[in-house]
């Protein structure tokens, strides 16, 4: 394709900052590869896109890649005559990668932004740390600079995952394998991102049994095609003593030419960068895809788990509501005295007679009416926590065995699933400071009705207990609400309550206090059951929605490189 190249800049730049904005949410099935994916894209883009646009006429940089084992520092060091990388038995042999290039280029590969994230190295050193070791050499052309690259199947996951950065920021590839394992899996998945790439690309298979070149180098071209990759150099080497731990020069002559000759000429090299260029832009959308697709698989079961937990938590809503209306929160007993108290004493009787006798009522029963009240307060107390711990516990339990079913679920559990599976420590302590709170807001609630009548205001500052819990007994001794018509039952600690609130405020004003103080009480147990499932939410946080991953392919969209 015709590209521009400050367009194409500025586009790999909008896609670089994309790429840091997707959602990284918990680690679940798939969420690692799709990580790797997105760091792998970023990598190259960093490491090889933007420096390499910035400088079309950098020397090429040639890497040396293959799995463990396949001698690749060997064929180092014999292109280059020296021992610029280490060899030897122990595995992995690279740990710090070596650039080789010509003493003219070498500022390129210090300061000309290739490989950014990677400190610079001088000397030799021992091959450990992190770093890229620079080593200089008149035997590689001006135009040519090598690396030894870490193997792509190390035991160690940061070696091989460097290998896959140094291999995404070269111009073009020397892949190493041998006679015993050329036909593994590992490397041909690298092979198969070559030619998505559309990375210049040969391959060395070394140690071949003597008389087996011809046998060997056949098998490996019908996998070559097999792979749509049948246009790839393949050069044998012959499994040989070695002088100095290098391979003869007349084993890898052809090896050499062919990376000379690739960088021989200013105009060969520029097409070949645009050529590595041109594969790398234009795997891109296919590699958003997979992207996306890792995204939304991510996203599904997340939200899969998140419906579990909102399901659950409805449901315990519902059967803290369900069990509030069903009447059943306060004991037989706890309502006879309360009737006995308000409906069997001169409150009642003085209902007929006038605020002001009602008044004096109060002032005669006002002695025990404190204790009656706390007791009618403590059970609802009591009954109401406990009824908040059975739901809580429900859900919990409800929750973590389905999120066992699945297995996104299972490994966000992970060892906490015992300890999930019941509510919180400080659940029942919360819970009972909620309801003491609503009752305080019942109370309230009495109070400011009561303002606005002067007579019923002077009642109530004798007895604002016993008309706040006479309103808490209307809302839990029925079972559908507050109407007149349910007043009719005859004889109750609701209706007596009832009586003392409708003489008190009237019917309607009594009807709009149950339902706010009902709507309170809702709104606060909500609000705890919202903090129970907040311990399984907490576990979904940051993770990317389905929106995330059609947003992932629309920034493939914008790569063309063709100016506006």
């Amino acid at each position: 394709m015709a590209w521009d190249t400050a367009t194409l800049t500025a586009q790999l730049s909008r896609l670089r900052s994309g790429l840091d904005s997707i959602p990284r949410g918990p680690a679940i099935d798939g969420s690692a590869e799709t990580r790797h994916l997105i760091k792998q894209l970023a990598e190259q883009i960093d490491d090889y896109l933007l420096p390499r646009l910035n400088n079309l006429d950098a020397p090429l940089l040639a890497a040396i890649g293959g799995s463990t084992g396949a001698g690749k520092s060997t064929i180092t060091n014999s292109l280059i005559g020296a021992d610029v990388t280490a060899t030897g038995l122990l595995r992995p042999t690279t740990r710090i990668p070596v650039l080789v290039c010509h003493p003219s280029s070498r500022r390129w590969f210090t300061e000309g932004g290739v490989l950014p994230d990677l400190p610079r190295i001088t000397g030799r050193g021992d091959g450990t740390g992190n770093g890229l070791r620079i080593v200089t050499s008149e035997v590689l052309p001006e135009g040519l600079a090598v690396l030894d690259t870490p193997d792509i199947d190390s035991v160690e996951i940061g070696n091989h995952e460097l290998a896959a950065q140094l291999l995404g920021a070269a111009d073009l590839w020397l892949f190493v394998t041998t006679a015993a394992r050329y036909a593994d899996a590992v490397p041909w998945d690298y092979l198969a991102m070559a030619r998505e790439r559309a990375i210049a690309m040969a391959v060395a298979i070394n140690r071949i049994p003597r008389g087996g070149e011809a046998e060997v180098t056949s098998h490996f071209a019908i996998m070559l095609d097999a792979h749509d990759l049948g246009g790839v150099s393949v050069f044998p080497i012959t499994e040989t003593r070695l002088k100095q731990n290098r391979i003869p020069a007349a084993q890898i002559a052809d090896i050499r030419a062919w990376l000379i000759d690739r960088a021989a000429q200013a105009g060969d090299r520029r097409r070949l960068v645009q050529t590595t260029i041109e594969g790398a832009v234009a795997s891109i959308p296919a590699r958003l895809d997979r992207i996306a697709s890792g995204v939304e698989r991510e996203a599904a079961a997340l939200a899969d788990l998140n419906s579990i937990v909102d399901h659950n938590y409805h449901q315990a809503k519902t059967a803290f509501g369900e069990r509030v209306e069903a009447g059943t929160l306060l004991r037989g007993e706890v309502l006879a005295r309360w009737q006995e108290y308000v409906g069997g004493g001169q409150i009642m009787r003085s209902l007929q007679g006038g605020i002001s006798r009602l008044r004096d009522a109060f002032r005669t029963v006002f002695v025990g009416g404190p204790s009656a009240a706390a007791e009618v307060q403590g059970e609802l107390t009591s009954s109401l926590a406990a009824t908040i711990m059975e739901a809580a516990d429900g859900a919990a339990d409800a929750t973590v065995a389905r999120w066992e079913n699945s297995p996104a679920g299972r490994q966000l559990l992970s060892e906490d699933a015992r300890s999930l599976a019941r509510p919180a420590g400080s659940l029942g302590a919360e819970a009972e400071a909620e309801i003491r709170a609503w009752q305080d807001h019942v109370l309230g609630l009495v109070r400011q009705q009561a303002e606005g009548k002067r007579l019923a205001a002077r009642a109530l500052s004798l007895g604002i207990n016993t008309i706040g819990v006479s309103l808490m007994v209307v809302m839990f001794a029925h079972t559908g609400g507050i109407t007149g018509g349910e007043v009719a039952v005859a004889g109750g600690a609701a209706t007596v309550s009832q009586a003392l609130l409708t003489a008190m405020f009237g019917e309607n004003a009594v009807r709009d206090l149950a339902r706010q103080a009902r709507a309170n009480l809702i709104e606060r147990v909500e609000r705890l059951f919202d903090a129970e499932a907040a311990r399984f939410r907490r576990r979904l946080e940051d993770g990317p929605t389905a929106e995330d991953g059609a947003r992932v392919r629309a920034l493939g969209a914008s790569i063309d490189g063709r100016a506006a």
